[in-house]
């Protein structure tokens, strides 16, 4: 049986026995192996998947930050290895140990926003989220590590990040990442979402309530940075091309991204890692409604994207797991894990 017929019994399968849906495409040197639309676009109007369909990135919004940010390193307009507030003044309540660099990396051990619970109780229950603001008042809560001494994944180090993008450049952060990162990486679709936004193809995200599958609540007020980008299948593949080809940053930028941390196996706005005794470059998104996952592997020119509008199950690892075992051959190899999305998994 072919890699396509091994995929395809496969999916046909876990995708029977976990009632998701999605897009899976995987590449090799450039060429589109396999892809398969599975499920609705929305389940209620029995719209179907199409190339132009529209998913919430989440977390996988982090390395197009990245690159957004670090294009401002490279023309000398900031400093990452500094504290946050000289670009950010709401972050001086921030340890003071704190870097950018620090935060690329999720060593900085800055209590997050979702993952602090007397936050959430306290400021965020029911109440749109100002970053500004709510920025100054998460220094109220103690810092979780020393920074630099191990990894925590937090979506807290992305979100003044971007504010930084818009003190620096005077640009709103959507407007900066639409020129200087979405338009020049060729993704002709993506942009920065707006909960008041009206968009074309945009997919229904859903969630299990019980043994029922409802839509989803939208959550973009709070991620800004972290997890607010939306686009198609062909706008992440993108992200493979940029750090494949080197895009928009100069070559020791991007060894910069792609070296882990001394404490972890973040690197700047992805994981760097081993999988399957293969270099692996990733990193997913989950939260209300959506799991996406984007995994390149360099030495063999291969990428795995998966967007499922099901937010719930594993299946962004469980299908990636499927893919190397129909195209490379069973493995027993034991692969380096990353916890992200903590909540959401």
């Amino acid at each position: 049986m072919g890699f396509c017929d091994q995929m395809n019994a496969y999916l046909d399968e876990y995708y029977k026995n976990n009632r998701n849906s999605g897009i899976i495409r995987v590449t090799s040197k450039g060429e589109v192996i396999y892809e398969r639309y599975i499920g609705f676009a929305n389940i209620e109007d029995k719209t179907e998947f199409s190339p132009k369909s529209m998913f919430t990135f989440y977390s996988l919004s982090k390395p197009f930050l990245v690159i957004g940010l670090l294009k401002l390193k490279d023309k000398n307009l900031i400093d990452i290895d500094c504290h946050p507030s000289k670009y950010v003044p709401e972050a001086k309540g921030f340890d003071q140990r704190v870097t950018i660099r620090h935060m690329l990396h999720h060593i900085s051990g800055l209590p997050d926003f979702v993952q602090t619970a007397e936050f959430d109780k306290k400021y965020t229950c029911g109440l749109p989220m100002h970053m500004r603001e709510h920025l100054k008042e998460l220094s109220e809560y103690p810092q979780l590590f020393e920074p630099g001494t191990q990894g925590m994944y937090a979506n807290v180090n992305m979100i003044p990040c971007a504010l930084a993008i818009e003190n620096i450049t005077g640009m709103k952060y959507a407007d900066y990442m639409q020129k200087e990162v979405f338009s020049p990486l060729g993704m002709a679709t993506a942009f920065v979402d707006d909960i008041n936004l009206n968009v074309a193809n945009r997919v229904t995200g859903y969630k299990l309530e019980g043994d029922k599958v409802v839509p989803a609540c939208r959550c973009a007020d709070w991620m800004l940075g972290a997890g607010d980008i939306i686009g198609t299948v062909d706008d992440v593949y993108c992200l493979n091309l940029a750090i494949k080809n080197k895009m928009l940053l100069k070559p020791q930028t991007w060894d910069e991204i792609l070296t882990p941390s001394p404490v972890s196996s973040m690197g700047m706005g992805c994981s760097v890692n081993m999988w399957h005794g293969k270099k692996r470059i990733t990193h997913n998104g989950g939260h209300e409604g959506f799991r996406t996952l984007h995994m390149q592997i360099p030495e063999d020119d291969f990428d795995i994207i998966v967007m499922s509008n099901s937010g719930w199950g594993n299946a962004r690892y469980d299908i990636a797991e499927a893919v190397f075992e129909a195209y490379f051959g069973k493995d027993e190899i034991k692969s380096d894990t990353l916890e992200m999305d903590i909540g959401y998994i």
